[in-house]
């Protein structure tokens, strides 16, 4: 067995470094519109700075807007706001010390103090606290052109994040389009999982339930990604009456995300499972076919989380799974055999609510329990 493992080592390497790869792709198609904007804002800013208040090199004009709009796709406008008067005013409050003392070492430690405290009291987020040092620092260390106009370095900066906001208000975000994508990728991610698992417990294949858990494992980055764009589209549906009209579906994806998260973290539990059950060289068939079916029914949610469309076909793929786990259906199945498929059974309850059921109709798609009914289909905690 370990002589397997060894051997398969290279594989199983190439196979995290493509599959992180084409995460990474995946999260460069999603902030696409957003990389765009930077170099547009920033030359936006810097042009004007330069053709229209003539001012040789608006160096913190081009810094402020890039930095406002950022490559991070969380609360885009609350950040450009954040970032665009904290930079403004650490220029500012660097400029008005400059002016009064010059510069020097001791104007440095100065203008950090009193800018750390001013912003303190007037933001305690630390974006716009660390915009007021780190521009004020700018304007002490490095000496200003020469121009006859009064504080140019401030209106640099606030030039600058007043392209980042424009953008942030008059390019809004498909309220839709950004969660929608990331749910379909966390469905296809719980679809490939589920099949791995299969696979692993049908054959008994320790390096395939070996590469299952990694792949589980790696998802959390996606489900961090789907709820901040979700935060988005819920701060743009606030500001933006087109994005209002989708905060209907925002909710029911918001409710997709909490159930997927849930029922990924218990896949990850079962994962760990299957890795110990294929150890042990024997094959579990039927298990495997329960989460075959599981798996047809997550893709089928991939597919209409997706498109936006009705959710009915992944529902009655999820319920007909969810018919099928009983735990007393094999007389010389052992308790880790059993243990496995009421795991599959909070799983497959996870997914019905993200589906759009609710936790009692997720819940009533099980077959009853022998005995005890205790099953509540919360998720599992690790």
């Amino acid at each position: 067995m370990a002589e397997t493992r060894v051997s398969d080592l290279p594989r199983r390497g190439f196979s995290v470094v493509s599959h992180r790869l084409r995460m990474g792709l995946k999260r460069v198609w999603v902030n696409s519109g957003q990389l765009v904007q930077i170099p547009i804002a920033a030359t936006a800013a810097y042009a004007f700075c330069v053709y229209v208040l003539d001012h040789p090199y608006p160096f913190l004009a081009a810094v402020a807007s890039a930095v406002g709009i950022g490559p991070v796709v969380d609360r885009r406008l609350r950040r450009a706001l954040e970032i665009g008067i904290g930079a403004t005013f650490g220029v500012l409050v660097g400029e008005i010390l400059v002016n009064l003392y010059g510069s020097g070492i001791w104007q440095l430690a100065l203008t950090l103090i009193i800018g750390l405290v001013i912003g303190t009291i007037l933001n305690s987020g630390g974006i716009f606290i660390t915009q007021i040092a780190v521009q004020s620092v700018y304007v002490v260390v490095v000496p200003a052109s020469a121009t006859t106009m009064p504080f140019p370095r401030t209106l640099d900066a606030l030039t600058g994040s007043v392209c980042a906001i424009l953008l942030a208000l008059l390019i809004p975000r498909d309220a839709r389009k950004v969660p929608r994508r990331l749910a379909a990728d966390m469905l296809e991610e719980v679809d490939a999982v589920l099949r791995m698992m299969k696979r692993a417990l049908r054959d008994a294949d320790v390096t395939m339930a070996g590469r299952a858990l990694e792949r589980a494992r790696e998802t959390q980055d996606i489900i961090d990604s789907w709820g901040s764009s979700l935060r988005i589209s819920r701060e743009a549906a606030k500001i933006n009456a087109r994005a209002r009209r989708h905060a209907a579906e925002v909710t029911r994806l918001s409710r997709a995300h909490t159930f997927s998260d849930r029922a990924m973290r218990t896949m990850r539990v079962i994962a760990r499972r299957v890795v110990g059950v294929t150890e042990l060289g024997v094959g579990k068939p039927v298990i495997a076919d329960y989460v075959g079916s599981l798996a047809d029914g997550a893709k089928k949610l991939e597919i209409a989380l997706r498109r936006g469309t009705d959710r009915s076909l992944a529902e009655a793929a999820l319920s007909e799974a969810a018919g099928a786990l009983d735990p007393r259906a094999k007389s010389d199945w052992d308790i880790h055999d059993e243990s496995m498929v009421l795991l599959l059974r909070t799983v497959a309850v996870d997914l019905l609510q993200a589906a759009g059921l609710t936790r009692a109709e997720a819940q009533s798609r099980l077959p009853p329990l022998a005995e005890d009914a205790d099953d509540d289909g919360g998720p599992v905690v690790e």
